[in-house]
């Protein structure tokens, strides 16, 4: 099996600067090379740990739909743009999605606190059930599956169920973990990991810098501001005041205003969670989110997230 792997991860090696120049050029992100780990590892899966995952409901998407031998010939459907491709409704822009997770729409992307530096971690969202983003705080695709492998470890245990399912995984992790972690060396650091975030948000919550206002993140007040969105008069006070901030040059809270609305998923305040997140992004440098969050307002109501065919076939 070793050979197995060393061919898988020498392909997937050979093809990520391609996948990483065209992610670069339709996101204006930087891919980090944990994704071809992450690519070889899925490849090279053997049958017990291809049932190991089926078993946890994990398979690549996204970002790793690339890596695929059909990679090169993925093109959006029906005159899409690409960066709509597994971004669910209430999805942030900061997430770009890797890895499916099954039930309940789970999914697992990278975070991007900043386009100009690589992701920050390994977020989470669930888009049909609260579709709230979290994080087990994992720099790669890889730790995140380990994470996962033990919450349904320990979740089969609590139903009295067999694990031996999903023994066969642990191997191929360990052969993996050493290269997974010299590929985050080799990229060098994220600056922005070890920031502090603000806390009390439906999202993992940006990483802003001092100096551009106050997000007002704090549970008690996120549970407030949840509230008032469904009385237009109280939601507007909110409005109104991330925009008075965004104008005088302080984006924090209409970054927080304008993320909360877009999970809300309120039509009503469609035009106002746009106008917040863009102007934030923009005001903040982010422009490629701001873009992400302009195609995706501009293609929300898509029935299905499968946006990248194979050449011909759409």
């Amino acid at each position: 099996m070793t050979d197995e792997r060393r061919a898988a991860l020498a392909e997937m090696t050979g093809r990520f600067p391609a996948v990483a120049e065209r992610f670069r050029r339709v996101y204006g992100l930087r891919l980090p090379r944990h994704t071809a780990v992450a690519a070889a590892f899925f490849a090279s899966a053997t049958p017990a740990e291809s049932a190991a995952l089926d078993r946890m409901g994990l398979r690549p998407a996204g970002v790793l739909d690339h890596f695929g031998a059909d990679g090169p010939r993925l093109v959006a459907r029906d005159g899409l743009d690409e960066r709509l491709h597994w971004r669910y409704r209430r999805d942030p822009a900061e997430f770009v999605t890797v890895m499916s997770g099954g039930s309940d729409g789970l999914h697992f992307g990278l975070w991007y606190d900043d386009p100009a530096h690589l992701p920050s971690l390994i977020a989470f969202n669930y888009a049909r059930d609260s579709a709230e983003t979290g994080t087990d705080r994992c720099s790669t695709i890889l730790e995140q599956v380990g994470i996962h492998l033990a919450h349904v470890d320990r979740d089969l245990r609590g139903y009295g169920e067999d694990t031996a399912v999903l023994e066969p995984l642990r191997d191929a992790l360990h052969w993996f973990h050493e290269i997974d972690r010299a590929s985050l060396k080799e990229d060098g650091p994220r600056r922005l990991t070890r920031l502090k975030r603000p806390k009390g948000g439906i999202s993992v919550g940006p990483v802003l810098l001092p100096g551009i206002g106050d997000p007002r993140l704090t549970p008690a007040a996120t549970r407030h501001r949840l509230a008032d969105y469904r009385d237009p008069a109280a939601a507007r006070r909110h409005i109104d005041l991330a925009r008075a901030e965004l104008a005088e040059g302080r984006p924090a809270f209409a970054l927080t205003v304008g993320g909360e609305l877009h999970w809300c998923d309120v039509d009503a305040f469609r035009h106002e969670a746009l106008e917040l997140l863009t102007g934030a992004y923009r005001a903040l440098g982010r422009d490629a989110l701001a873009s992400i969050v302009e195609v995706h307002y501009a293609n929300r109501d898509l029935r299905s997230v499968n946006v990248l065919v194979v050449g011909d076939d759409r």
